[in-house]
């Protein structure tokens, strides 16, 4: 008898069929949801799977994107992103000056760039040796002498260096009636290496009486000369490049201001000193 009355009356069998339109609704659901969370799982695996082409500059680009996102000068505000701002970007990433003309690397950084420095190792053949002395002389030329093959791989070559001034002397402090350190204490002046112009602990500078050494100047040469307790003596010539960088050898003294360097010299190691032009009155050559 139910079962007649809901067929009969129209508005609970229209309910009725509402009911089972939504639960087939809701089964067929769940199936659906499924497929399309596969897909999409099929679809970033496939993606990620996937080698994009060129990979390096892929990489280049977003290594700078996370060195410009952590310095804090790379965030600007809304005013910085105008045209102004993008034609000074574009001029100083193209190198050009303020006027468009284009800048040297040697002009770019020479008004932050350190002085050249130089360190020297320094060994000890006996037991209980030590630094007894540091001596750095500064030449303005040099001139090859003569060239000797030691072996079919070395060639040392006698160059004789013009000038010579000390320009930096450093010795061990000493006691107060000493010339020497005192007795047990020469393993705290047993230096393995020697920074130009950074006095060491336990050292005092002779040269110069008062204030840092003049720094090293590009297109001179420099003789580094390390004396021992023991008498031990090495020496090195350095030549400071254009750039900075050190074209050092091992020396070895002949008479006067020639030394025998080891080995196999750079092509440019050697160079004339420049010319002095009178200077005053009557200068003119």
């Amino acid at each position: 008898m139910t079962q007649r009355y809901v067929e009969s009356n129209p508005a609970i069998r229209s309910a009725a069929e509402g009911c089972g339109s939504l639960r087939l609704r809701r089964r067929l659901a769940v199936p659906i949801i499924s497929i399309l969370a596969l897909a999409f799982v099929a679809c970033s695996a496939l993606h990620r799977g996937q080698p994009a082409a060129g990979g390096t500059l892929s990489a280049s680009a977003s290594t700078a994107n996370t060195s410009t996102e952590g310095a804090p000068a790379a965030e600007s505000s809304p005013s910085d992103t105008g045209p102004e701002s993008s034609a000074s970007d574009a001029s100083a990433s193209s190198g050009q000056g303020e006027n468009g003309q284009p800048s040297s690397p040697e002009s770019a950084g020479a008004a932050g760039a350190p002085p050249p420095g130089a360190t020297v190792s320094i060994s000890y053949a006996h037991r209980g040796d030590y630094l007894a002395s540091m001596n750095v002389s500064k030449f303005n030329g040099a001139e090859l002498v003569e060239t000797r093959n030691l072996d079919p791989q070395r060639v040392a070559s006698i160059i004789r260096f013009d000038g010579g001034i000390t320009v930096w002397e450093i010795k061990p402090e000493t006691g107060v009636f000493s010339k020497l350190p005192l007795v047990g204490s020469g393993s705290k002046y047993a230096l393995k290496s020697v920074t130009y112009g950074k006095l060491p602990d336990h050292f005092a500078q002779t040269t110069p009486d008062s204030g840092p050494p003049e720094p090293l100047e590009p297109g001179q040469y420099y003789v580094f000369a390390a004396q021992r307790a023991s008498g031990a003596m090495s020496y090195e010539a350095v030549r400071v490049e254009d750039d900075g960088s050190l074209d050092a050898y091992e020396a070895e003294p002949r008479a006067g201001t020639s030394y025998l360097l080891c080995c196999n010299l750079s092509t440019d190691f050697v160079r004339p000193p420049a010319p002095v032009v009178p200077s005053g009155p009557g200068g003119n050559p």
